[in-house]
């Protein structure tokens, strides 16, 4: 009698029938979808070292539900076949030449350490569908707001470009307005000219770098430095990479920065991929010496970096 009862408490009609049978069917996909075999993410780098194979290791360790690993540069470029669900982590501008040569949109790419004047380089404004940039220069607006901050009285900004980057200079002209100050510029041809220089450090209060090496290298630095602190003019960047050698402060992306934003961006599909981006989160790097030599208050930065939130909370 038991049996009897179960037995008509589990009777459907067709039709029920057929929507349970549907939603097990799509249960199953669903099941087999989770378990199945894991896309593989590839990383590689322009130079085989172990700060490169360490950075691959923790970006494993921190996401162990995808299959990440280390191929060398040169056992990359001798793939001649990807799997469909590939997806590369590729360092450095010569591997995104590679990239670039490939002409397919598979495997999905996320290129890091490249700049906007690399890129630009490369394909002006063409931008591969299938490739995702994660900038290495730090944004500009983030860079007008740190040097907003750090000398709050300031209006005139001196640019430097060459014909690298001046495809930016309309971007920087329209950040600088917004903050109520002039852009001045001066087109370096590669060369030290230091009459036209010296003409714009005479009508600026301060420098704002762009990360283009035609302008800012080795062999450029010192005399823009000197020149420019002879007059108590302060640089802000182009990258941190110049701190050290008299740069007043820039923004930039740790190691720990790049790691979530590759995090956040593998744990999407890749059809949401943006085109590029920058890590939204950053650090600050001052230099407190030359701060004091032009006389420029010292903030930690822990300071600016609540200061640059507060400014603007997208930055």
């Amino acid at each position: 009698m038991i049996t009897h009862t179960l037995a008509c408490s589990w009777s459907f009609k067709p039709a029920q029938l057929a929507s349970i049978l549907r939603f097990i069917a799509l249960c199953s996909l669903l099941c087999g979808m989770s378990f199945s075999s894991l896309a593989q993410v590839i990383l590689s780098a322009e130079r085989d070292t172990a700060t490169v194979r360490l950075f691959a290791q923790e970006l494993a360790d921190s996401m162990p539900e995808h299959k990440i690993t280390y191929m060398p540069r040169n056992q990359l470029q001798q793939q001649a076949y990807f799997a469909v669900d590939t997806q590369l982590i590729l360092l450095g501008p010569e591997l995104l030449d590679w990239r670039l040569q490939l002409k397919k949109s598979q495997p999905a790419t996320l290129i890091l350490q490249v700049s906007r004047t690399q890129a630009f380089q490369r394909f002006k404004d063409k931008h591969p569908p299938h490739l995702t940039l994660i900038w290495s220069d730090p944004p500009i607006e983030r860079q007008i707001a740190l040097l907003k901050t750090m000398q709050p009285g300031i209006r005139d900004v001196g640019v430097l470009f060459s014909e690298k980057s001046y495809f930016l200079l309309p971007e920087i002209m329209q950040a600088l307005q917004a903050e109520g100050l002039l852009m001045h510029v001066d087109n370096w041809s590669g060369d030290y000219i230091a009459r036209s220089f010296h003409y714009l450090l005479n009508t600026t209060e301060a420098l704002l770098g762009i990360d283009d090496p035609q302008v800012y290298n080795s062999n450029t630095i010192k005399n823009i430095l000197l020149s420019s602190y002879a007059r108590k003019k302060a640089l802000i960047g182009p990258t941190a990479a110049f701190i050290n050698a008299g740069s007043l402060a820039s923004t930039y992306s740790s190691k720990e920065n790049w790691l979530s934003t590759l995090r956040q961006l593998l744990a999407m599909p890749t059809s949401q991929w943006p085109d590029s981006l920058y890590p939204q989160a950053f650090e600050i790097l001052t230099n407190q010496q030359v701060a004091r030599s032009l006389g420029i208050r010292s903030y930690s930065t822990t300071e600016l970096k609540l200061a640059l939130q507060r400014h603007r909370p997208a930055l």
